[in-house]
């Protein structure tokens, strides 16, 4: 484990915040020099990049105080708030970018569910590299598993002396391969959004599953926060797909009495 990468004079750069800073350069890089074959202006997926930043910062960051207010009540605001503390959510950032983005496709005037579908590949990129930095900073991490059951069981010293399921690996695994099968998918898209529902069932399945492999509170019966939210995505994406399906075939059978 190794929460600081490095220290100069007073300046220490973390694991966690090298990993999250370079999920988005490497996703920047990547989509700028794809936009163009996908009909997007450069400056708009700049714009939309400074927008999911310091979305997705703030909003996990909000999520994740909300979540364990215990431990902040009485704080100063400023330090309530500072992710260098530590403590980001996942969830609280993605749908905070998710809102913001939204907007200001309307405003652009963008096909919002066009752009989710060329960003979700690259989303689930990203929540793979920053996964990295979780499993630097020795957070995240799952139960006491035996070594002869689970041989890639490791130590986290912060912690304790006892093995445990890498669950930052795991997800960084899940990170890389829902990006292979989003970006196989996207050859055959059948409407604008499909890609980016897809996104959200493969991400949910994955979470609900690794959930009971990582250390967490349940909150309903023996499901965890993040478990419940999972749950929804999948359900919500299905549930959408299917309508979305049934009107495609309903309005395909019409063109054909026609």
């Amino acid at each position: 484990m190794r929460p600081v990468l490095f220290e100069i004079g007073g300046f220490a750069l973390y694991s966690y915040g090298a990993m999250l800073l370079l999920a988005f350069v490497v996703g920047m890089i990547w989509t700028l020099r794809e936009a163009p074959r996908k009909g997007f202006n450069t400056d708009y997926i700049y714009e939309a990049y400074i927008i999911s930043i310091i979305l997705a910062v703030f909003g996990s960051r909000i999520t994740y105080v909300y979540l364990n207010w215990h431990l902040y009540q009485g704080a100063p605001l400023w330090k309530t708030l500072l992710a260098r503390e530590t403590g980001l959510t996942f969830y609280g950032g993605l749908i905070a970018v998710l809102l913001g983005l939204l907007v200001h496709c309307y405003y652009r005037r963008i096909p919002f569910l066009k752009l989710m579908d060329f960003a979700a590949p690259f989303i689930a990129l990203g929540y793979g590299i920053t996964r990295i930095g979780c499993f630097l900073n020795g957070c995240c991490y799952g139960h006491v598993a035996s070594v002869k059951s689970v041989p890639w069981a490791m130590v986290f010293p912060f912690i304790d002396g006892n093995p445990r399921h890498p669950t930052q690996l795991y997800a960084v695994l899940a990170g890389l391969a829902i990006f292979v099968l989003l970006r196989y998918m996207r050859k055959y898209s059948f409407f604008d959004g499909y890609i980016f529902l897809f996104f959200f069932v493969f991400y949910g399945i994955y979470r609900f599953s690794v959930e009971f492999f990582r250390i967490s509170e349940p909150v309903l019966w023996f499901l965890s926060p993040a478990q419940i939210m999972a749950l929804l995505f999948v359900i919500t994406a299905l549930g959408f797909y299917s309508w979305k399906r049934h009107r495609l075939l309903v309005s395909k059978k019409r063109s054909v009495k026609n």
